[in-house]
């Protein structure tokens, strides 16, 4: 009996052995992950999977996130590891390549810091600095590279993955990167692999902002896309050149040829941003009046903009929901003393869920933005809004006063009497010229005629953007000991008052430009909605001790309960029964 019993138990634990050695030898075949989010966090969007089954060339991904790491950054080494097998297994392992390096490996661990900076200087690597103490308790500085390099035998491209991570700490930083890194991956496999890269455009010459103001919005365009600064006659001379064209708060007024060689862009099937408000506020007169003015804008390109089914009003939008300004609030004869209050003249606009453009991002902020009415225009076209006002807005006609006075009024549903309105609009569908029925205005001007140029009165496909106020693209400027820096686009210049980081303005122009391009592939994946579930750190100090016996203590106690069960079972089971 005991001997059957053995053979029994030898026999049952081969097999268990087998089936673990078996589903290991299965497991390593084919990665697999199951996501079991709400989300889909874990899952690839179908636009990735097509980019990783379309590759014509063979690319190698170097990651240097490995090694010696703090705990919050081997969760992020983790995360990457799991995104990068994915993207092998559907691209194949021939035709995707991953390889981890641990930076402490490469040279003499004696110069770490030099190899740091060979790093940064050749790839553009950027190293993270962690504070931490050791183990006497003294405060040390460690070095790691939250960073990769993607790469084909002809080209690299390096991905900083905190580069652009906004967060209080670097737990909340690393989530904000994990969340956008499939798109940071795609984008870089695109810019090395693609055989042509798409032009665009800033339109110059009637005051629109310089390079300087615009330089991020410039800089995030660069990584796929060729953008050039040009004047109207540059755009004649290549009018089918442009896969989108860029005009940013114009100052001064369109001329007739100006209007003609943009309406000519369109009916070659061009696609425009326009962003402009309609009128002009001098905002440093507040700084020594209480008062200052808006006045209507004359650009002398409302017909322009009604042939395409639009029309920006010389309006101000004021709104509850808005950015904040410092204002001294002392009394009259005691120290300066300021303080945060809601400046209704800088509105947050809120973007619309419907649109790829707009879904997923933060608010948009603008100042001093006008409103926007869709007009019948002149074609067959698709109206799509989106960016609105708040539901507690307000519009005033230009001209007008534009003060503090304004703060004096109770933000109720009398003063903000409007709600939703439209302050960014897309037009998608074909024109007619608004020039179909008159003399070409470059007749007997200044400007030369291309030989190859041939007027069109109706363009095929076309999609068109306007937004009531091109501030929503400009970046701050620092200057400091006669150096001018460009602040990232997200920055804002009272942001100790107002304490936001304004993420959505790039967000919204970088979408709106992938769009006008045709690029719905990266416009999908960076729309993704992605949760991120922070632990709740204070729950975490107060039930700690709770917690660990839970998890320690517990396990422990089914694990003798249930020995203690099979105990008994068996002696039941097996034991002799003696009849007396």
């Amino acid at each position: 009996m005991a001997a059957q019993l053995q053979s029994k138990t030898l026999k049952n634990i081969a097999i268990a052995i087998a089936v673990v050695v078996f589903a290991l030898w299965l497991s390593g075949l084919k990665y697999t992950r199951f996501d079991m989010t709400e989300e889909g966090r874990y899952t690839l969007s179908d636009a990735t999977k097509n980019v990783l089954e379309n590759l014509q060339d063979t690319i190698r991904v170097t990651v240097y996130l490995t090694g010696d790491l703090p705990m919050s950054f081997v969760k992020m080494q983790r995360e990457v590891s799991d995104l990068l097998n994915e993207f092998q297994q559907i691209a194949g392992k021939q035709e995707f390549l991953i390889k981890f390096i641990d930076p402490q490996t490469i040279g003499d661990p004696k110069s770490y810091k030099h190899t740091l900076q060979r790093l940064r200087d050749s790839y553009g690597l950027a190293p993270y600095t962690i504070q931490e103490e050791d183990e006497s308790g003294k405060v040390v500085q460690r070095y790691v590279i939250p960073g990769m390099i993607v790469s084909t035998s002809q080209k690299f491209v390096t991905i900083n993955m905190l580069s652009n991570a906004l967060g209080n700490t670097p737990e909340e930083q690393i989530n904000a990167a994990l969340q956008n890194l499939e798109y940071q991956c795609v984008k870089a496999i695109k810019q090395i692999t693609a055989e042509k890269r798409k032009n665009i455009a800033f339109l110059t010459g009637h005051g629109e902002f310089p390079l300087l103001y615009t330089y991020n919005a410039t800089i995030s365009l660069l990584d796929i896309y060729n953008v050039d600064r040009i004047t109207s006659q540059q755009l004649l001379d290549s009018i089918t050149k442009y896969d989108a064209l860029i005009i940013a708060e114009p100052t001064k007024a369109f001329s007739e040829q100006d209007k003609f060689i943009i309406d000519q862009y369109i009916m070659a099937n061009g696609n425009v941003l326009y962003l402009s408000d309609n009128i002009s506020v001098s905002l440093d007169s507040l700084k020594t009046s209480p008062y200052t003015f808006a006045m209507p804008k004359d650009l002398n390109i409302s017909d322009l903009l009604f042939n395409l089914g639009v029309r920006i009003n010389a309006s101000i939008l004021l709104d509850n929901q808005c950015a904040k300004i410092p204002m001294n609030v002392a009394a009259y004869g005691e120290q300066a003393r300021f303080a945060p209050v809601p400046w209704y003249y800088f509105p947050l606009f809120k973007p619309t869920k419907e649109n790829h453009i707009t879904k997923n991002i933060d608010v948009v902020k603008a100042e001093f933005a006008s409103t926007i009415d869709t007009l019948e225009g002149n074609g067959n076209f698709k109206k799509t809004t989106l960016l609105t006002s708040s539901a507690y807005s307000r519009v005033l006609s230009a001209p007008n006063t534009v003060g503090f006075q304004v703060l004096q009024n109770n933000p109720d549903k009398e003063f903000f009497n409007k709600y939703y309105v439209p302050t960014a609009v897309l037009l998608e569908g074909n024109y007619n010229s608004l020039f179909q029925s008159r003399k070409s205005p470059l007749e007997n001007s200044t400007f030369k005629m291309p030989e190859n140029f041939q007027r069109k009165d109706s363009s095929n496909n076309n999609r068109i953007i306007v937004v009531s106020d091109g501030d929503i693209i400009r970046n701050e400027i620092d200057v400091t000991n006669g150096d001018t820096v460009p602040k990232p686009l997200y920055f804002y210049k009272y942001f100790s008052f107002d304490k936001r980081a304004y993420t959505g303005n790039l967000d919204f122009f970088v979408n709106a430009v992938s769009y006008l391009c045709g690029d719905s592939d990266l416009l999908s994946i960076r729309s993704r909605e992605i949760t991120i579930r922070l632990l709740n750190k204070n729950r975490i100090i107060e039930e700690k001790t709770y917690w660990q016996l839970f998890n320690i203590v517990l396990p422990i106690l089914l694990i003798s309960l249930i020995g203690v069960i099979i105990f008994f079972i068996r002696k039941y089971k097996y034991s002799k029964k003696y009849v007396g």
